[in-house]
């Protein structure tokens, strides 16, 4: 009993909840408009697709930077105020995204490997899926658990689970794609952005609508191959 008790001690400070520890206010105000930068860089790159590659380029330049911008003139100013911030991983999928849009056109025949039409491996897609679905119904308090598993998303422990199964999960698959979620999560540790919640920095309410629709989108695809 003696050892138990010293061990609950240990463990306590991961297990608090109750100091969460917050981005900077200045850091916030800036970094969530970067993070919205990103984002609607990579949306504005999609939008004018029938431009030429250097005309897409330099919109998607304009609309990122006028993005990251301070104040109510910018688009982020509005968005967070309707959608809150976007998570690390929508931010490095779309880095990514527009990364791949830079590239000369390549042929994969490893499903696993990103492509311009695929660049989400199948497992995080449904990893990501499923914790949106935990976190909706936790939510509205229908899970048939006591503690708050959005709150538990303010302890040091969660990070440090979460931090430790994304590297295993990356280190065992050998794929550099696979980092990304170990990425979001160590982006998270050293700024704490998007809110101080290790959740909010892997997944965001618009990432986890647009895994359904790519999860559906490649379903179709590979029936219709078939």
């Amino acid at each position: 009993m003696l050892v138990a008790s010293e061990l609950v001690q240990w463990f306590q400070p991961l297990l608090d909840m109750d100091s969460p520890v917050f981005p900077q206010a200045a850091l916030r105000q800036v970094g969530v408009h970067m993070l919205w930068g990103v984002v609607l860089a990579a949306a504005g790159w999609r939008v004018a697709y029938v431009l030429q590659p250097h005309w897409r380029l330099a919109w998607a330049a304009c609309v990122g930077i006028a993005s990251s911008l301070p104040g109510p003139l910018s688009p982020a100013y509005w968005l967070e105020l309707a959608f809150a911030a976007p998570s690390w991983t929508s931010v490095l999928l779309c880095s990514l995204w527009l990364w791949r849009q830079t590239r000369p056109q390549a042929r994969f025949s490893d499903p696993w490997t990103p492509t311009p039409t695929n660049h989400i491996p199948l497992p995080w897609v449904l990893c990501g899926i499923g914790l949106g679905w935990v976190l909706a119904l936790d939510t509205f308090a229908a899970l048939p658990v006591q503690q708050s598993i959005y709150g538990w998303g303010f302890s040091p422990l969660a990070s440090v689970v979460l931090i430790v199964g994304a590297a295993a999960a990356w280190i065992i698959s050998a794929r550099w794609v696979h980092a990304l979620p170990f990425l979001a999560i160590a982006l998270f540790v050293l700024t704490r952005l998007p809110s101080g919640n290790v959740w909010d920095a892997v997944s965001d309410p618009l990432l986890w609508l647009y895994l359904h629709v790519h999860l559906a989108t490649q379903g179709w695809r590979y029936l219709r191959g078939r």
